[in-house]
């Protein structure tokens, strides 16, 4: 399970724009169904109102090819990087 602070954490990495720690952070904790799910439920806490469409058009969609990927900690890094880059931090 990923605890809340943990995941506040990897949203201060992506904060910043700090690919090398999101990239550790993901290796570390390599879930992706946990890490969704806080994302989802704590959705108002992390992203301004404006890029939740975004971020949940992103998870969608990476949740989607979760089921597929060889590899869900290359699948998650490029949904992290997405999300760095199509959503506005609060």
């Amino acid at each position: 399970i990923v605890d809340t602070n943990k995941v506040r954490t990897l949203i201060n990495f992506m904060k910043k724009g700090d690919f090398k720690s999101c990239r550790q952070w993901i290796a570390d904790n390599p879930d992706p169904d946990q890490l969704f799910a806080d994302f989802y439920d704590n959705i108002t806490d992390y992203i301004n109102d404006d890029s939740i469409p975004n971020l949940i058009l992103a998870m969608s969609d990476y949740q989607h090819k979760a089921a597929f990927v060889a590899d869900q900690e290359i699948n998650l890094t490029a949904c992290i990087v997405e999300l760095m880059m199509e959503c506005e931090f609060k």
